[in-house]
């Protein structure tokens, strides 16, 4: 693959996921056996888990969206540089948060490893502090 592949397919399914919220297609670009590392969350295997867990996403957070500041390719490997916006508005499944109706915005980076035009692998380092924050489950003091 070059790397004006990589950057196209991974614009896509940003789009269908975050935009047009369309995971079927968004996961087209997954492989069956996609490993998803999100620290400090273990680690998610397999297509169906994987769309599972985003499908929830879709469901605690109305209007999506989502923008790639920075996308850097070298090999088979992927960089995505973003930030995600969406407004809280179901329970939250992995924390068990209710619907707070708070616009959210979480920024991060991606790092995605394809073997014969699917991603395998994906690696998201996200400031999940700010995230905690914004949805009232943190405080800090002062």
């Amino acid at each position: 693959m070059t790397a004006d592949e990589i950057k196209s397919l991974i614009s896509k399914m940003n789009d269908e996921a975050w935009q047009k919220r369309d995971m079927a297609k968004a996961y087209q670009l997954y492989a069956d056996e996609i490993v998803f590392h999100r620290p400090p969350f273990p680690p998610v295997t397999g297509l169906e888990a994987n769309l599972q867990g985003d499908e929830g996403m879709l469901a605690a957070f109305g209007e999506t969206s989502s923008t790639i500041h920075q996308l850097v390719v070298e090999g088979d490997t992927a960089v995505a540089r973003w930030t995600w916006v969406g407004k809280h508005t179901g329970p939250l499944p992995t924390l068990g948060v209710p619907a707070t109706g708070k616009e959210m915005e979480l920024a991060g980076c991606t790092v995605y490893r394809f073997k014969d035009y699917k991603i395998v692998e994906q690696w998201e380092y996200s400031d999940m502090l700010g995230f905690l924050q914004q949805l009232g489950v943190v405080n800090f003091p002062g």
